[in-house]
């Protein structure tokens, strides 16, 4: 009887073992990395600017990496914009292929922006996007789907093809140009 009950609760704690396994499979977020830039209208005959400046920040009493960007968007060029966005490594580049969510924190100047998912496959600058309002003065969590992607109306139909990521952007929004602004942003995060 004793070697019943042994091989009965070796049996009971294998498949405890096995539920545990299986339900903590969710894996956490990633934070992205690589090389932080701006970029601005200036190729297509404009004059907007972005400047940013990385710094060591203590939020929620933990030490981030903040990027702030500020700049000032023209119209100089009709379609005037300026933005930020990184320059991935490898790891991160493989991440967005198979990720699930993106999101970011942000800390806003009121104004609109939008965040681009680059592919190959898109020539003409119309990228799968997704835009966001940002509140003055008050940081807020964006989560983005994958499925939320969206492109411009104004672009060749491209199909969304995460295989095809070539780069994650954010820019201003053309619905508050010209002006200026100023954001600060961390926790840049890939959701497997």
């Amino acid at each position: 009887m004793k070697k019943i009950q042994n091989l009965v609760l070796i049996v009971l704690c294998c498949f405890v073992a096995l539920a545990l396994v299986s339900c903590g499979g969710k894996k956490d977020p990633v934070l992205a990395t690589g090389d932080w830039m701006t970029y601005t209208d200036v190729n297509d005959g404009g004059d907007s600017t972005s400047e940013m400046e990385i710094s060591e920040e203590t939020i929620g009493g933990e030490l981030k990496t903040v990027y702030t960007v500020w700049g000032d968007v023209t119209e100089q060029f009709i379609y005037g914009f300026a933005g930020w966005g990184l320059d991935a490594d490898d790891e991160t580049n493989e991440l967005y292929k198979t990720a699930s969510m993106l999101s970011f924190t942000i800390l806003g100047d009121g104004n609109r922006y939008s965040i681009k998912f680059k592919i190959s496959s898109v020539k003409d600058h119309a990228y799968h996007q997704f835009t966001f309002d940002t509140e003055e003065d008050e940081a807020i969590t964006i989560e983005v789907p994958m499925e939320f992607f969206m492109q411009p109306s104004w672009g060749a139909h491209a199909r969304f093809d995460q295989e095809l990521v070539t780069g994650v952007e954010w820019q201003t929004h053309e619905s508050w140009r010209p002006g200026p602004f100023r954001i600060k942003m961390w926790d840049f995060m890939i959701h497997p």
